[in-house]
């Protein structure tokens, strides 16, 4: 058997996931000091990968002053997980929130606005306020890819990245991987390693058993978590998870995010109504 030759990389900052968060974590630190060699790798293509490969109708996230504030957010998201959740994971995110879609904004992302130039937020959730619509998300990709080349971030497609190489002290010294094209392994080494691998999406199979039927984006397969763990990093909030009903044969956000906020509902075959809240954790609250 042929054993392909491994291939050799090195670089200052290795960002894994080509995504959101990664494309915006590379850019983030090519900014911060441009001399830095910055590479993102991402096992498909970065120009369509990741959860918004084909772009996005909203955010259902957007904590945003005089909409909702940190505190909010927190007690919400602790509400609907019965208080088994780390609070400062997800107080840190709600913090960054309103600075993220600003500067998202800022790039070109078009979230809806009223009249007076705010941002268009709609009511789902009990406690705050916090989905933002994006009535052009199809070009999210598009933008965070002209951020990348803007930027000279390096990119790496087509590589799965397998287990992040530690030093004798424990701290991230570079990954391994392999080329899903040709077979070949793949060694970079790098000061620092940043991984955006994105959810979970596979831990169990839709109702359809379709293997790729999954509600979330099925090449989530929690690849992130795992490499995290195996390195020896903190994880937060894995015991979390969230079940939403969906419409027969359709795998998909559906009436939670998409019609809720313009009053649609989720009913059975006789036309009633079934659950108050077509989002499911705000039913448990």
């Amino acid at each position: 058997m042929n054993i392909p030759e491994t291939i050799t990389m090195e670089t200052d900052v290795l960002v894994v996931g080509g995504g959101t968060a990664g494309p915006m974590a590379a850019v983030k630190a090519k900014e911060k000091n441009p001399k830095l060699r910055v590479m993102l790798l991402e096992k498909a293509n970065v120009k369509r990968s990741g959860a918004i490969s084909m772009g996005m109708d909203g955010l259902n996230n957007a904590v945003l002053p005089g909409h909702a504030t940190p505190e909010q957010y927190t007690k919400e998201i602790t509400v609907a997980n019965d208080g088994i959740v780390n609070q400062k994971t997800v107080y840190a995110y709600a913090q960054n929130s309103a600075r993220t879609i600003d500067e998202l904004d800022r790039w070109g992302v078009k979230f809806e606005k009223d009249e007076t130039g705010d941002y268009a937020v709609r009511k789902v959730h009990h406690i705050g306020t916090y989905v933002l619509p994006m009535p052009e998300g199809h070009h999210m990709k598009k933008i965070l890819y002209r951020q990348l080349k803007r930027t000279r971030v390096e990119v790496v497609n087509r590589v799965v990245a397998t287990r992040v190489i530690t030093d004798k002290q424990g701290r991230a010294s570079g990954l391994m991987g392999f080329d899903c094209r040709t077979g070949q392994f793949v060694v970079i080494r790098a000061k620092t390693v940043i991984l955006c691998c994105g959810a979970a999406g596979r831990i169990g199979l839709p109702t359809s058993g379709y293997l790729f039927g999954t509600y979330e984006n099925p090449t989530n397969a929690g690849d992130g978590y795992a490499m995290a763990y195996h390195s020896g990093a903190e994880l937060a909030n894995l015991e979390c998870f969230q079940i939403n009903p969906l419409i027969k044969d359709y795998n998909g956000p559906a009436c939670a995010y998409v019609t809720g906020p313009f009053g649609g509902y989720t009913a059975n075959s006789h036309g009633e109504r079934f659950i108050e809240c077509d989002y499911w954790s705000g039913q448990m609250m």
